[in-house]
């Protein structure tokens, strides 16, 4: 009998034994074990190692990792540069997924020689495992920037392997009692690294360490890398697309439209639009509020941010939207839609003609900040006729004269 992950001594030897320890942006600890015996998952791990005589069975789950370990902080945007000829220690998927950023990666480091290879500067960058093994291994003694999610590493597979003639040799009952003492153990150990995990966190931050979330559109990066990676290895190796097909289906089917969308994505996932929402602000004349999961709308009151009837805007507006600009520019956006709004009340000038103005210096405003011109939609709203007159309140018309610029991400 042997215990370990499948990480370190199949890797680069059995095709497709990446599934048995970490998918980067795969399943959670939870999710794993049940494909694993709801989904097939199980039967398609033994059919692989079918050919070395021996049966694996999982025996724990180290749960989500963090994003790893770098000496200084990642650009929002330029990220680029900043991993190119970067030396950090990486493993498995994730490792082919920085080399696609051209990093350096070096996979023959453990994890107890990982401080000393980069104090001597051997690495700029480490991923380790979560703050309960880093903690032990004293990670803070080199890089302070700690990055989190860990999207390499959503869960972590321990599991024994048993010779297969040894286990056919055995009564059924004592088959049984290994397979209950696996399951019990499997959620034993899970839960001591969710616990561990959580009392370490305010160790790290006694040792300075600094806790910081991968920019957006870094994020998007390495999703996007990674299922280049994931396709490209189901190109070459049959086991492996065998058991890829297999793994993305049930994720896709239980976990990302199924159960998942119902219940855990609804209640604890924060989406994109709700992070814009947070780092936005406040300004006195903006509001902003999240309509569906993936799009955002700001509204700007009219008369505050241009004055009465001005499409000339404020320079608080100005400097607003240069700031809502900047914050864009660190999601990975699909489309901007810039709205002008204006009351109907016979004023001098045409009310569509005003909205129009309104929100082509709104649109204006966001391409002199770096907003891609071809990705802004400008939509005017109001009366053509200036002599026709509406009755309406005077919040009414406060309601109307607005802006309003639309995210999608």
């Amino acid at each position: 009998m042997g215990f370990g992950t499948s990480l370190y001594w199949g890797a680069d030897n059995i095709g497709g034994s990446d599934f048995w320890y970490a998918i980067p942006f795969g399943l959670s600890a939870k999710d794993m074990y049940a494909w694993l015996f709801r989904g097939g998952g199980l039967e398609l791990w033994r059919d692989l190692y079918e050919p070395f005589n021996v049966i694996p069975f999982p025996i724990g789950n180290t749960g989500g990792a963090m994003g790893g370990w770098f000496k200084n902080e990642i650009p929002e945007t330029d990220f680029e540069k900043y991993f190119e000829g970067l030396n950090i220690r990486a493993m498995g998927l994730r490792e082919k997924v920085y080399q696609k950023l051209k990093a350096n990666t070096l996979n023959s480091i453990r994890m107890m020689n990982a401080n000393d290879a980069y104090i001597r500067n051997e690495i700029k960058a480490i991923v380790g495992l979560g703050p309960y093994t880093d903690l032990k291994y004293k990670l803070y003694h080199g890089p302070k920037y700690y990055y989190y999610p860990g999207w390499q590493e959503p869960c972590g597979i321990l599991s024994i392997i048993i010779n297969k003639d040894a286990w056919n040799n055995l009564p059924d009952n004592l088959k049984r009692t290994i397979e209950v003492a696996c399951g019990n153990t499997y959620q034993y150990i899970s839960n001591q690294f969710d616990s561990m995990n959580a009392k370490a966190i305010p160790e790290l931050e006694k040792e300075g360490v600094i806790f910081k979330e991968f920019p957006p559109k870094l994020m998007a990066k390495f999703r996007e890398l990674t299922n280049e990676v994931l396709e490209e290895e189901a190109a070459k190796n049959a086991q492996f697309k065998r058991i890829y097909e297999a793994f993305k289906k049930f994720k896709e089917s239980n976990v990302d439209t199924g159960w998942g969308k119902y219940m855990e994505d609804a209640v604890y996932s924060e989406t994109a639009a709700q992070k814009f929402i947070k780092g936005l602000g406040t300004y006195s004349a903006l509001s902003a509020r999240q309509e569906g999961n993936n799009s955002i709308v700001i509204t700007f009151s009219g008369d505050t941010s241009f004055g009465s009837w001005s499409s000339v805007p404020k320079p608080v507006l100005a400097s607003e939207i240069a700031r809502i600009a900047t914050i864009i520019k660190n999601y990975p956006y699909r489309w901007i839609k810039v709205e002008g709004h204006s009351a109907t009340d016979g004023e001098e000038y045409p009310n569509w003609a005003i909205s129009k103005k309104r929100a082509d210096a709104v649109a204006d405003l966001l391409v002199s900040n770096g907003i891609d011109r071809l990705k802004i939609k400008v939509i005017a709203y109001g009366e053509s006729n200036p002599l026709i007159e509406v009755e309406k309140t005077e919040a009414d018309r406060s309601k109307n004269r607005r802006v309003e610029i639309t995210i999608e991400f």
